[in-house]
């Protein structure tokens, strides 16, 4: 009976049957990274023959037929996986993407590579590899940044194109800026409101392009596993090119879960919650941050948000089954306070449907989340889709608005806003701690954050349908910020830059705060970290 079209040799009775002609078989090798962090697929192909020879014959037996009756090229093909794998992973990360694509030379020296590590497999199973070789090579995410970036192109061509248009926009913010100077206590939103109706988009627009230009553009932090990634987001010209730099900080606290960007007695940090503390990182020293330890917190959670409290020389954390906690700013050794769940007097909470926020939330019942300063004496914080207030000694609730959890507690000049997950957004004065109003304004809900806008700030809502809403709070304008995905599970902004980062928490997704019609850019995170993005942050 003759081999099959896949089999390279088949034993039969005492007899071994090989294939006389090469069989010709393909490894594909995906999520390999390039040296610039892009995503590199790799597929090689070549031809293996079974080596007649008794000596190799008798190794063919031990070693690929062992527990078989034939080796198909499949099980070849597995059998040189590994090996192949690591070479090309080892490879992938000697030149760019854009090498990879575009450079023959580059191409040739993963042929070699595989080549090479094909031949020493094949020596010791009585086979052998032989050409022709070939190798087909892929990146989604240059090409993705790659259409970006014609896109991107296109777009400021059609923009440098309408200079009128720019000039009435000029005019637009001269009148603006007369409403606004003559009433400096009337919010943006509201001096927005008295203008023509035809002109508000356009005005928000230019607001939001001149506030980019005016103001110095934030870092952007991410934390992933035991890594913060710094990520310069724009290019020497200005476009949007996210360039990642991971930094490891000690592990004595476990996988990280915040970031928050805070001003120290004077000096810009960053404070990144952990599995049982947080560290106080030094943007220009990552490697020297100093760990705050909570020993009492056993939990595969996380701390959610970290803040530092000036008239209290504390810092204060939120932990979802940890409670709330304290440290003195020269005591990191052990919390100065420590408030658990059962001490908060928060009374019973309603479980919702956990669906992400700035942090990697539990399933269980919910905990203290989204940190806030109501004013410098007090703390604002959400339970399950409860408000409370903290002055260092107490806590007290506000009687919910909705039975859906709080996602997000956005902080503005005069208010905070509680964003539940059903789309209610309930507003509270700084001042009185009183409630204002509270309406529905978005379907379900699984992240928010902050735009900030003259002083004031505009809510940026993921939901799970349709691109990321931008609500005015003062005014009816609603803009969106397009992308392939649904359901965000961090966004925040900038003056200049809006990032989100993706349901599968693998990518972080990047706009211009003033051009939301698609994204500019994305960056494949796991495929530097090999852990998932927990938060981001701008600092």
């Amino acid at each position: 009976m003759p081999l099959l079209e896949n089999q390279l040799a088949r034993r039969d009775k005492d007899a071994l049957e090989l294939r006389p002609e090469p069989l010709r078989l393909r490894w594909e090798f995906n999520d390999l990274v390039a040296e610039d962090g892009h995503e590199l697929r790799a597929v090689f192909s070549g031809s293996v023959r079974a080596v007649p020879d008794r000596t190799e014959r008798r190794m063919l037996q031990e070693v690929l037929l062992d527990g078989r009756s034939a080796v198909s090229g499949d099980d070849v093909v597995a059998h040189f996986s590994s090996a192949l794998r690591a070479s090309a992973a080892r490879v992938a990360q000697l030149h760019s993407a854009a090498d990879w694509l575009g450079n023959d030379a580059a191409k040739g020296e993963l042929i070699d590579a595989l080549k090479t590590s094909a031949r020493a497999v094949a020596f010791a199973c009585g086979v052998e590899v032989l050409p022709p070789f070939q190798a087909e090579l892929q990146s989604p995410t240059f090409e993705r940044q790659r259409v970006r970036a014609m896109q991107q192109a296109l777009a400021e061509k059609e923009a440098a194109g309408q200079v009128e248009h720019f000039q009435r926009a000029a005019e637009l913010l001269k009148q603006f800026q007369g409403i606004r100077g003559s009433a400096p206590e009337i919010s943006p939103g509201r001096v927005l409101q008295q203008m023509n109706p035809a002109d508000q988009g356009a005005m928000l627009q230019s607001l939001l392009m001149a506030a980019a230009n005016e103001q110095a553009a934030q870092k952007l932090w991410a934390v992933a596993g035991p890594y913060l990634i710094r990520v310069d987001a724009r290019d020497g010209d200005g476009r949007i090119a996210p360039k990642p730099e991971l930094f490891p900080l000690p592990p004595t606290l476990g996988p990280l879960r915040s970031v928050q960007a805070a001003d120290v007695d004077g000096r810009r940090v960053l404070l990144a919650g952990a599995r049982s503390g947080f560290l106080l990182v030094h943007p220009d020293a990552p490697a020297e941050a100093r760990a705050y330890h909570d020993q009492g917190v056993n939990s595969p959670n996380g701390f959610n948000r970290v803040v530092w409290w000036p008239k209290r020389r504390q810092f204060l954390a939120t932990h979802s089954e940890g409670g709330l906690v304290a440290w003195d700013i020269d005591s990191p050794d052990a919390p100065a306070k420590v408030v658990r769940l059962d001490a908060l007097g928060a009374g019973p909470v309603q479980p919702t449907i956990p669906s992400g926020t700035g942090s990697i939330r539990s399933t269980g019942q919910p905990g203290p989340r989204n940190l806030q300063f109501l004013d410098d004496s007090t703390l604002i914080f959400s339970v399950g889709n409860r408000l409370h207030f903290w002055d260092g000694a107490s806590a007290s609730a506000l009687a919910p608005d909705s039975d859906a959890e709080i996602v997000a507690i956005v902080p503005d000049d005069r208010q905070v806003f509680a964003v539940h997950e059903d789309g209610m957004i309930s507003a509270i004065e700084r001042a009185s701690k009183q409630k204002l109003s509270a309406q529905r304004r978005a379907g379900r809900v699984q992240s928010a954050g902050t735009l900030p806008w003259l002083g004031s700030a505009r809510l940026l809502i993921a939901g799970d349908q349709g691109p990321v809403q931008c609500i005015g709070l003062d005014d009816p304008l609603v803009t969106q910020y397009a992308s392939p995905y649904r359901g965000l599970r961090v966004i925040t902004g900038s003056a200049d830059l809006v990032a989100g980062v993706s349901p599968d928490r693998q990518r972080l997704v990047l706009w211009n705060s003033w051009d939301g019609r698609q994204a500019a850019a994305e960056l494949y995170v796991v495929a530097l970290t090999r852990h998932r993005i927990a938060d981001v942050a701008f600092g």
